[in-house]
């Protein structure tokens, strides 16, 4: 039953483990507040049809399928955050290199693929696309930002630098979940004091992700999302 004395947060995320894994601590944190999850099924940002001209557009669709789901009005809703996997794809195009692998392969100092081109092209892509979600405030009349995981959720929560199963994906989701459910503080102080938190504000830990190699290493903004709150 949908609480029409609560605003709405909306959070955009790429897949369901992202849900499964932030879901229960994120409803208890936004306890005063009506958490949803729109799970777009796969990378909006690495999708083809998706351009920098249209980003913000494709966002905008996706949050109407919220609200439209759940008869939400547009002033119900009282911020969407978009959670993004990097992918490593601010680093500089020879730093992408040729190796017969089955699956893309991620390093602290190398991308390695069968494809390098179609990959360099897909970083290209990607950035532009990140750069004007992450310079974009609002969807519409709606207050936006986007946080982000480098490489991806498993890499920054878990330390895990290979490709996981689904199966796997879902083991930890559920480890996660049910340990920080009782500990939102303790969730709080993790995303907040980590090796893994990037310093400064939400322009500066942009700026930050896009250097050298860093998207290709263990960072994450998300943390800001609760000092905005507390603030």
């Amino acid at each position: 039953m949908i609480s029409k004395s609560k605003k709405v947060l909306i959070f955009i995320a790429e897949g369901p483990t992202d849900e499964d894994t932030l879901s229960p601590v994120l409803k208890k944190i936004f306890h005063n507040e009506e958490v949803r999850f729109h799970i777009v099924h796969g990378d909006m940002t690495s999708n083809w049809a998706v351009s920098v001209n249209n980003a913000m557009k494709t966002v905008y669709q996706h949050v109407e399928t919220e609200r439209q789901r759940y008869g939400y009005h547009k002033n119900d809703i009282l911020k969407v955050i978009h959670l993004v996997d990097i992918d490593g794809v601010f680093i500089p195009p020879e730093k992408v290199t040729h190796q017969k692998v089955r699956d893309i392969q991620y390093y602290d100092d190398r991308v390695e693929a069968s494809n390098p081109k179609r990959v360099q092209e897909r970083n290209e892509r990607k950035s532009g696309i990140l750069n004007r979600l992450s310079e974009t405030g609002k969807v519409g009349t709606i207050p936006y930002q986007v946080y982000y995981f480098s490489r991806n959720l498993e890499h920054v929560f878990h330390d895990r630098t290979g490709n996981l199963t689904d199966e796997e994906k879902v083991t930890f989701a559920d480890t996660f979940a049910d340990h920080y459910l009782t500990n939102p503080s303790e969730f709080i102080s993790f995303l907040s004091d980590s090796d893994f938190t990037v310093p400064g504000d939400y322009n500066e830990t942009w700026e930050f992700i896009r250097q050298g190699l860093n998207s290709l290493h263990r960072h994450s903004n998300f943390h800001l999302l609760f000092q905005a709150k507390e603030s």
